[in-house]
C-alpha cells in the first residue's frame, strides 16, 4: 500500500509542476528589457508607445513616441489602431503602467511587445536626454 501511496505522490507532484510552468509561460509572454538599453536609431522599425499621461509627456519624453494614455478611457481603442505583428516597445514613468499595459496588449493579440523596464525615471538616471522640441 505505500507503493501506491508513494506513486500517487509523485504523480501529484508532477501535475502541480507542469501546471505551474504551464502557469508561469502562460503569463510571461512579453519581454522586458532596461530602458537603459534602448537606441531610437537602432530601433527604426518598431512602434514606442508613451503610455503615461498627456501631462507627463509634455514634461519630456523619447523622441518618435507615440502618447497613448494608459490611463485613458479610449486606451483599448487607440492602441487597437496598431498593427498586431509590429514590434511594441511600451514605457511610463517608472515601469509599471508599461508592464499592466504590456499585459492587456497580450490578451489583445499583440505578438511582439517590449516593456522597457525602469521608465522614464530610469531612461533620466542613467543620462538619457528627452526629446528636443521641433
Amino acid at each position: 500500500m505505500q507503493g501506491v501511496n508513494l506513486n500517487l505522490a509523485k504523480m501529484k507532484y508532477h501535475v502541480l509542476l507542469a501546471f505551474l510552468v504551464s502557469s508561469y509561460l502562460m503569463s510571461a509572454q512579453f519581454k522586458s528589457v532596461a530602458i537603459a538599453t534602448w537606441d531610437g536609431d537602432a530601433h527604426k522599425e518598431v512602434v514606442l508607445v508613451d503610455v503615461r499621461t498627456p501631462e507627463e509627456f509634455d514634461q519630456g519624453h523619447l523622441c518618435d513616441a507615440l502618447n497613448i494614455d494608459f490611463k485613458a478611457e479610449d486606451f483599448k481603442d487607440k492602441i487597437q489602431e496598431l498593427s498586431k505583428t509590429t514590434p511594441i516597445y511600451l514605457y511610463c514613468q517608472t515601469g509599471k503602467r508599461s508592464k499592466n499595459a504590456a499585459s492587456l496588449l497580450e490578451e489583445l493579440g499583440f505578438e511582439n511587445i517590449t516593456n522597457l523596464e525602469g521608465g522614464y525615471v530610469a531612461y533620466t538616471e542613467e543620462g538619457g536626454k528627452p526629446c528636443p522640441e521641433n
